[in-house]
């Protein structure tokens, strides 16, 4: 049963309507038979009519519903408070933002999270592995299996399992000391640390990591820890209410000017445009606000 804030069809973003069995009034008269409330958000982390959802949020987590969401779910599930006291998960593009907003919360990179009877999701197809997962508890790893094979997957994926993130997607194929390298530039945005040292931290002298950046990655490892510095901050302008001055600092540029020249080196456009909607579709699809 779907439910939408004003009862009607909920309208996604690519235009489609979708039918619904009423509204937040009528969710909360069916929580009696629910066993599970799901919340589910597409590229909006703070639509409309927060207040009333909040409401019938709590309302059925005070029923003893499982609670989750899937993708930019989350962020309502922890502005309602839900989420105090639990890990979480998010799509990767809303973590940066969902981190500032809610430094509390221990936010992963799972594919999804089940702390208690709270079940967070990063989006995407990751409904269907968490209804397989919740299959073979039920009643065992056979009919989820058979259920899989119906949707053509060959496997249940666990939550053990991590999103690769922007440039993270191929880290796995990388040699190992290029994998550490990487890992550590993820790990220092904000203080991004000198080549030199990371190249120290991984056990090779300096010309042996510039290689093996132009051997896989193509790049500079300086280049390299730009770019992923500057999707940050993409993901940062696109997602949050944070300041440019704020963003800069957020990902280890020393000053707002100096970050908008990066920018407008890597993506062709001022930081400013990227927050723009029209021009945020140019770019592809890749806070706490007030």
């Amino acid at each position: 049963m779907l439910y939408s804030d004003h009862g009607g069809p909920a309208l996604a973003s690519n235009g489609m309507e979708i039918a619904t069995s009423g509204g937040l009034a009528d969710l909360t008269e069916a929580l009696a038979s629910l066993d599970f409330v799901f919340v589910c958000a597409g590229l909006d982390p703070d639509p409309p009519g927060r207040t009333r959802l909040n409401a019938a949020l709590t309302r059925a987590a005070r029923s003893g519903a499982t609670i989750g969401s899937l993708s930019a779910g989350t962020f309502l599930l922890a502005r309602a408070g839900l989420l105090d006291g639990h890990r979480c998960t998010v799509h990767w593009e809303f973590q940066p933002a969902f981190e500032e907003a809610f430094p509390e919360i221990e936010c992963t990179s799972g594919l999804y999270v089940i702390d208690g009877n709270r079940w967070t999701g990063s989006g995407g197809i990751i409904g269907l592995d968490m209804m397989l997962y919740l299959i073979e508890r039920e009643h065992g790893p056979t009919l989820s299996r058979s259920v899989g094979n119906q949707f053509q997957i060959d496997r249940v994926r666990n939550a053990a399992l991590h999103q690769r993130a922007g440039s993270l997607q191929e880290i796995e194929t990388l040699p190992a000391p290029l994998q550490d390298a990487v890992t550590l530039m993820f790990a220092h945005i904000e203080t991004p640390l000198k080549i030199a040292e990371i190249a120290t931290h991984c056990d090779m002298n300096l010309r042996r990591l510039e290689r093996l950046f132009k051997s896989h990655l193509d790049a500079a490892p300086a280049q390299f820890y730009r770019r992923i510095r500057l999707e940050k901050a993409r993901e940062l302008l696109m997602h949050s209410n944070l300041s440019t001055l704020e963003i800069s600092f957020l990902t280890g540029f020393s000053s707002s000017s100096h970050f908008a020249m990066a920018y407008a080196r890597e993506y062709g456009l001022r930081p400013t445009d990227t927050r723009r909607g029209p021009v945020r579709n140019e770019i592809g699809e890749d806070g706490r606000t007030s």
